[in-house]
């Protein structure tokens, strides 16, 4: 298994496309990727299985698509290190088989340790960081894509092109959270799990794609977060800002349980390591 950082500048200036589950995923053609370098999330590789990278931080997702895939462990691997709600053993007991792996160190909710909080100026240093190939340390709020920015961003990609990837704000989707038979396989698989479209899961992610994508524009990187494949076209995701900022302030004003004042109050006290990340 190797760092992240020896995928530096290997696709310097090139297209890398990243592609997540969501159901606007069904819409594009098979063949979508075939000339593309490509990094798929998690359930992707359903989608595109022959994409140049899989991008994983769940373990029971990796499992799964080992048991369903039988070249699954003869492809090239970025990995969020260890595996959510793993220790390093158990990790590395699934992949130990696995011949291409490169990970990073994943920060669950940094640079600040508060899901809620998302700091633009941090996340820019961050970006910085992965251009420069000089960390292996990186984090998001709640979903994968943020990791494989971080990925995109160390291979030196430019464009980096977004698919499949709406934070349940892509529209005439419906109730699905994945695409076609996926979705189903996902409700098996975590039963009862909180949805994208809910605020308390997609605003700080949204705002934390928005502030990777900021950061990157002012490292001239290109980035272009598409919504859904329309007739060959591929119209721009649509974001409403006051809307987003709206559910922040509502967020917060929710009332703070004993215990989740307990477990900020213990988040505050890493902050001074966290910000030397």
């Amino acid at each position: 298994m190797r760092f992240i950082t020896e995928l530096h500048k290997k696709h310097l200036n090139k297209p890398v496309w990243i592609a997540g589950s969501d159901p606007t995923l069904g819409e594009y053609p098979d063949s979508f990727f075939d000339d593309k370098i490509g990094i798929t999330l998690h359930m992707a590789h359903v989608k595109f299985p022959e994409a140049s990278y899989r991008y994983a931080n769940e373990y029971d997702r990796v499992e799964y698509l080992k048991k369903e895939y039988s070249g699954f462990s003869q492809q090239e691997h970025i990995f969020a290190w260890p595996f959510y709600g793993k220790c390093k053993k158990e990790s590395r007991d699934l992949i130990r088989d696995m011949e291409s792996v490169y990970h990073l160190r994943w920060m669950i909710y940094p640079p600040r340790g508060i899901r809620e909080y998302v700091d633009w100026s941090f996340t820019h240093y961050k970006v910085k960081q992965a251009r420069a190939g000089k960390s292996v340390r990186y984090g998001g709020h709640g979903t994968c894509l943020h990791g494989a920015l971080y990925a995109a961003i160390m291979m030196g990609g430019n464009p980096i092109n977004i698919i499949g990837a709406g934070h349940g704000k892509a529209t005439g989707i419906g109730d699905a959270e994945h695409f076609g038979t996926v979705n189903e396989i996902d409700q098996v698989m975590r039963p009862g799990i909180r949805s994208f479209s809910d605020p308390v899961n997609n605003v700080p992610m949204i705002e934390q794609t928005l502030a990777i994508m900021e950061g990157c524009r002012r490292e001239g990187i290109e980035v272009n977060w598409y919504m859904r494949y329309d007739n060959g076209g591929l119209p721009e995701m649509q974001i409403d800002y006051e809307e987003i900022e709206r559910q922040k302030k509502e967020l917060a004003n929710l009332p703070k349980t004993a215990s989740r004042r307990v477990k900020n109050a213990i988040k505050s006290a890493y902050r001074p390591f966290l910000n030397r990340l």
